[in-house]
This record gives C-alpha cells, sequence and structure tokens, in this order.
C-alpha cells in the first residue's frame, strides 16, 4: 500500500496534535507504509517553520519517504480533475490538491487529508482515501 499524505495531515502530525488523520498516519509510520510526498508538501511546510533547526529537522524526517515529481501529463491530469470537478457543481479551493490527486493517481496512492477538496475529487475520479480508523 502507498499513501500520499496531504500538508494539512503533517502540520497537525508537527504540532503534535491528535485527531483521526494524525492517528491514521502515526498508524502508517509504525506499519512501515509507502508514504509519498511532493516538493510542495514540503515547501508549504517550510514556509510555516519559524527556524533553520526546525526546518532540517523536519526536511530529515522526510528521507525515508518516496518523492514524486510531477510530469506535464501530471498537470494536465489535474486540470482536468479541477475542471471536472467544477462541472459537476464541487468547487475545488485549491489547485495544489488536483496536483496531488492526480500524482495519487498517477502512482495508485491512496491519499491521507483533512481537506474536503480531496473528498469532492474522490467522487469525481477513483481517487480513493486512506482508511481512518476511530
Amino acid at each position: 500500500m502507498t499513501v500520499f499524505v496531504d500538508t494539512s495531515v503533517w502540520i497537525e502530525f508537527f504540532a503534535g496534535s491528535g485527531g483521526p488523520e494524525v492517528s491514521a498516519l502515526t498508524r502508517a509510520l509504525e506499519e512501515g507504509t509507502t508514504l509519498l510526498y511532493s516538493g510542495l508538501v514540503l515547501q508549504e511546510l517550510f514556509q510555516g517553520i519559524a527556524s533553520q533547526r526546525d526546518r532540517d529537522l523536519v526536511e530529515q524526517h522526510f528521507h525515508p519517504f518516496m518523492e514524486v515529481f510531477p510530469t506535464r501529463e501530471t498537470h494536465r491530469l489535474a486540470a482536468d480533475l479541477y475542471r471536472t470537478a467544477r462541472n459537476k457543481g464541487f468547487q475545488i479551493r485549491s489547485s495544489i490538491h488536483c496536483l496531488f490527486a492526480a500524482c495519487c493517481l498517477q502512482h495508485d496512492a491512496l491519499i491521507l487529508a483533512r481537506d474536503r477538496d480531496f473528498a469532492y475529487l474522490s467522487i469525481i475520479s477513483d481517487l480513493k482515501p486512506f482508511k481512518i480508523i476511530t
């Protein structure tokens, strides 16, 4: 099993917050699940970090995970997802979420996220959420 973890979950994880998504991430880490991320996830995390020391710690934390590199085809798929969602009446608030969803679809990965955009994207595509056990 492969799981792409959205920035929102990582933020809660690093903040030491609880919640079902953080519990699911913790479980995935303990089970050795293959975790994916994009450079955009790191960028979003780095933007919220105050010190170089904390940035280095976060970056080190990601070393065992697999980085995915969106291609032109990934961006086309993301745009198609955005357009399809809009045409079906779903308002996607972040085109980056479409890009993350496209990465998941291309890498046959589940998504672990806290944002409703991914719920909408899973309705209009084959995107599958990572099962959260409460």
